[in-house]
């Protein structure tokens, strides 16, 4: 990774802020011009004197080539700057994220979002108003709450991976995938990928239990050919889909939904309730909230992703992080 290079900046005033910003807290932006397929430079670039207005001493640092998100979220926290406001979408978030996992300082953060990306579903998650007017007034009437952190682990590779929104597996992660290699982005990227490649989609098998090497009761492990897996911290995904609308980012536990292979015809007639948030109510879909899960593939590929970033091929284990990170959120 590379070092962080600081550009010149500012921060909050306390009457902008309400209970959220003191005299002494200073807002760091982290900025990832390429979110929202490169749109967000320009927008950022238009945003910027608005933001230097409403955040007098506000300081930021774009990320480039050579200085990754993460690298500027390490950067930034051991210098001191604890209260972080990440510029982008979910991937942003994400890498911003997996950034503070590693200097173990985490607990010391207060971060918020600026939603400039495609999809913007953990902001969704949030209740994070867009529009920049909205959005600053939601530093006033918003709340500082402490969220859960998903943690992935790859038994095979030693590989570790946090996300703070939505792990998907299979059709999900292979939809990701395509994307990311057609270089797709906008905000209905997902549902336009989702139904166009249905037809050349060939399901793993997966078994689905609690822990690595678990054998317990026939309640706790369940083994088929499955459409999708998502275990989620929050509800929305993929551009405002609700694959785990039971998710509770404040809570203690993950939502799994589990999708076991349908037939074409009955993922499009139901493809309304990706929205409605009534996935669990069709026929070979479950829905449940546990600690820790663990999917093993017996036949085929299980790919995954997580926050819409695609990280390669299971088998994998999803558990809740012992850290959490406290959020600015309107709920």
């Amino acid at each position: 990774m590379g070092k962080a290079t600081p550009i010149t900046t500012n921060s909050l005033n306390s009457s902008t802020f309400g209970a959220v910003q003191t005299d002494s807290q200073a807002w760091h932006f982290i900025v990832n011009p390429a979110a929202g397929g490169g749109k967000a430079r320009q927008r950022w670039r238009t945003l910027l004197p608005k933001l230097q207005t409403a955040f007098p001493r506000m300081t930021f640092a774009v990320s480039t080539p050579a200085t990754s998100l993460g690298a500027l979220a390490q950067d930034a926290v051991r210098e001191g700057k604890h209260h972080l406001i990440g510029v982008g979408g979910d991937g942003t978030h994400h890498q911003i994220l997996n950034g503070l996992m590693v200097t173990g300082m985490i607990s010391k953060v207060v971060y918020a979002p600026l939603a400039l990306g495609s999809g913007n579903d953990w902001a969704r998650s949030l209740a994070t108003p867009r529009k920049l007017d909205h959005w600053l007034d939601h530093f006033e009437s918003g709340s500082i709450q402490s969220q859960m952190i998903g943690h992935l682990t790859f038994p095979e590779t030693g590989a570790e991976h946090y996300f703070l929104n939505v792990a998907g597996f299979a059709y999900d992660a292979e939809v990701v995938r395509i994307a990311a290699e057609e270089r797709v982005r906008h905000q209905w990227m997902y549902p336009i990928l989702a139904l166009s490649y249905l037809s050349e989609y060939r399901p793993p098998t997966v078994c689905v239990s609690p822990k690595p090497g678990t054998r317990g009761s026939a309640q706790d492990i369940w083994e088929g050919d499955v459409h999708t897996i998502n275990v989620g911290v929050g509800r929305y995904s993929g551009g405002g889909m609700q694959f785990v609308p039971h998710a509770d980012p404040f809570g203690h536990q993950l939502a799994l939904t589990v999708a076991q292979k349908l037939p074409r015809w009955k993922v499009m007639a139901n493809s309304w309730r990706f929205y409605a948030g009534s996935i669990g109510q069709v026929k070979g879909v479950r829905t449940s909230h546990l600690n820790s899960v663990h999917l093993q593939p017996t036949a085929g590929t299980l790919e995954c992703e997580a926050d819409g970033e695609w990280l390669g091929s299971g088998p994998v284990t999803v558990s809740v992080a012992r850290d959490r990170l406290r959020v600015l959120t309107a709920i």
